[in-house]
């Protein structure tokens, strides 16, 4: 049986700025700039992920995430991997609040994104904002 790994992963937008952050330890072995992410529970359903993203790791339980768009692919580890990527406008940014297990946020304007080295996952993120908006 082939394993999958579920993850909701959040584009957190305020006008024209993005929000990045820096786990707190190595994810998956990795480090850099991620957009908030984490594992869908067994048995949670999606959006119910990414409303526990939003409130538990960002202070941002009164957002309202939509579906963006659901990525499939053969992870490093081999097994799949689903990802469901959700768009959450803030409109004020410095509500964000930061859990324990983030070291770091940072807004970054859609024009002066961090380099792909920078940002974890060989630049994943910036795959997942031109799926999302283009180029």
């Amino acid at each position: 049986m082939v394993q999958c790994k579920m993850i909701v992963g959040l584009i957190v937008r305020s006008v024209d700025t993005i929000l990045f952050v820096r786990y707190a330890s190595a994810r998956d072995g990795q480090t850099g700039w991620f957009l908030p992410d984490d594992l869908i529970n067994e048995f949670e359903h999606p959006d119910d992920a990414a409303r526990r993203v939003l409130g538990t790791k960002l202070g941002l339980g009164e957002v309202a995430p939509k579906l963006n768009h659901i990525e499939s692919f053969k992870g490093r580890d081999q097994s799949w991997h689903l990802a469901f990527h959700y768009l959450a406008h803030v409109e004020r940014p410095e509500h964000v609040t930061l859990s324990a297990d983030l070291a770091e946020m940072r807004w970054f304007a859609l024009g002066k994104l961090p380099p792909r080295a920078d940002i974890a996952h060989h630049g994943w993120a910036l795959s997942v904002l031109t799926r999302a908006f283009g180029d």
